[in-house]
């Protein structure tokens, strides 16, 4: 193996490292635990090489808000099959995506970190995973629903349901009820999903 194979190697290998301590610190602590000098002793590395791999900290915070499966994507968003669910009659097809934002959110503690973040502070690290996610989310529809006739009113139907979802997920966090649904039980998941059904019927029309 060469030289330059090796220093490749290595260096992908020492970016991972970062980007892992990175999320690790999200979670543990929030956005606000990173600090070059916190994810150097989570990563067990020298902090000066977040600046020398990722020109500083926005930059590795970037690179991780970036990664694929960072936020879901349209297969996933689909339920791994994109061409079944554009198959789908628009009202269940919202529903559909709706319910799987809500169990691909649940599956993410690192971007439920990011949220709450957001909601409480705007900054380059925010004003990041904004963009990202709208990037995201615009390309969502695009991919999902390219038969509408007025993308906006499904925008905003799902804007409606996916905040909601949100806040519910975010919520259930700390606290267990809401307008008397357990957000921690089966039987409380059960009543919100029937109740997304319920409401994307409005696209009927």
């Amino acid at each position: 193996m060469t030289k330059a194979v090796k220093s490749v190697r290595n260096r992908a290998a020492t970016e991972e490292r970062l980007k892992t301590a990175a999320r690790e610190l999200m979670v543990e602590g929030g956005f606000g635990a990173l600090t070059p000098s916190a994810i150097g002793r989570q990563a067990g590395l020298d902090k000066m090489l977040i600046y020398r791999y990722f020109s500083g900290l926005e930059g590795l915070v970037t690179a991780v808000l970036r990664e694929p499966g960072f936020f879901p994507d349209g297969v996933e968003m689909a339920g791994g099959d994109v061409a079944a669910t554009r198959a789908l009659p628009i009202p269940e097809r919202v529903a559909a995506v709706t319910l799987a934002y809500a169990n691909a959110l649940l599956a993410r503690p690192v971007v439920q970190e990011l949220m709450v973040w957001e909601m409480v502070e705007r900054n380059a690290f925010t004003a990041i995973a904004e963009e990202e996610r709208e990037r995201g989310a615009l390309a969502l529809v695009s991919e999902l629903f390219p038969d509408v006739r007025d993308p906006g009113r499904v925008n905003a139907v799902a804007a409606i349901l996916g905040a909601a979802m949100s806040y519910l997920i975010l919520r259930r966090r700390k606290i267990r009820w809401f307008s008397g649904v357990d957000l921690k039980s089966d039987e409380g998941w059960a009543r919100l999903e029937a109740a997304i059904k319920l409401m994307a019927g409005a696209l009927a029309d």
